[in-house]
């Protein structure tokens, strides 16, 4: 059965893809562990070329969704879905599409939690429209077959409680985990689509539709969640906080 097409893109989201770096098909690979404790990018984001790409959108729970644009986190830690063996970098510029993966507070730390409560609420099939309000740009990625570490050494990063580890990134152990860090921009114009059952399937990358020229760079979206300095500091923690890992590798795109 030939699949369902995906609707013309809104203005607002066509306005959005030509602010997007450009990415295409398998970005990165290994790369030694040396490279660890330099910036693997700019802060800045770097212009973009013109090359022509689809708008993707990352599905994360909306709690970590609002820390990230909060600038209260600057990293993802991801494994494969039910329906993805494991979990593959798609994008290096996305947009956040929030969603409920539990219903948890003990997953957050307690501050968090606190003020995250509505975000631990949401259900996005609840909802007429998916609203999208944050991009993010990859800077630096790696994997680690330890995930127990990686949380511990990265918790200035995140909002995430012991608990998260249980639930998300204990299954599958001989998978290793993925690290990003991002830095996110909230948009100027936020985008809303209307809701799909296409949208919601378990599995972590949507296609937006619509390829587009892209002149332009992603802070020309939005508004970055942190500034530079305040990134500049957070890219240096985690490198340095990676570096005491045995087993990681840094991915290269």
């Amino acid at each position: 059965m030939a699949s369902k097409p995906l609707p013309t893109p809104p203005p607002a989201l066509i306005r959005l893809q030509r602010a997007f770096p450009s990415c295409r098909g398998a970005w990165y690979r290994p790369r030694q562990r040396p490279s660890l404790l330099a910036a693997s990018r700019s802060t800045t984001v770097a212009a973009a070329s013109s090359a022509e790409v689809p708008s993707k959108a990352l599905k994360e729970w909306a709690p970590t969704c609002a820390a990230i644009a909060d600038g209260e986190q600057t990293i993802l830690l991801r494994k494969g879905g039910i329906k993805e063996p494991m979990f593959k970098p798609e994008a290096r510029d996305f947009l956040l599409f929030k969603t409920s993966f539990h219903t948890e507070a003990e997953l957050l730390k307690p501050a968090a939690a606190r003020r995250y409560a509505a975000e631990v609420q949401f259900d996005p099939r609840a909802q007429p429209q998916l609203v999208f309000e944050t991009a993010a740009t990859v800077t630096g990625a790696w994997t680690s077959a330890d995930p127990d570490h990686v949380l511990q050494l990265l918790n200035e990063l995140h909002v995430w409680g012991p608990g998260f580890l249980e639930k998300r990134l204990r299954w599958r152990q001989k998978q290793p985990v993925t690290i990003l860090e991002l830095r996110a921009y909230r948009l100027h114009t936020p985008i809303a689509l209307p809701a799909q059952d296409d949208y919601l399937g378990c599995f972590s990358w949507l296609d937006l539709g619509g390829c587009q020229q892209l002149p332009e760079h992603l802070a020309a979206a939005g508004v970055p969640a942190l500034s530079d300095a305040v990134f500049e500091a957070k890219q240096q923690l985690c490198r340095r906080q990676l570096a005491l890992l045995s087993d990681v590798q840094e991915l290269e795109f």
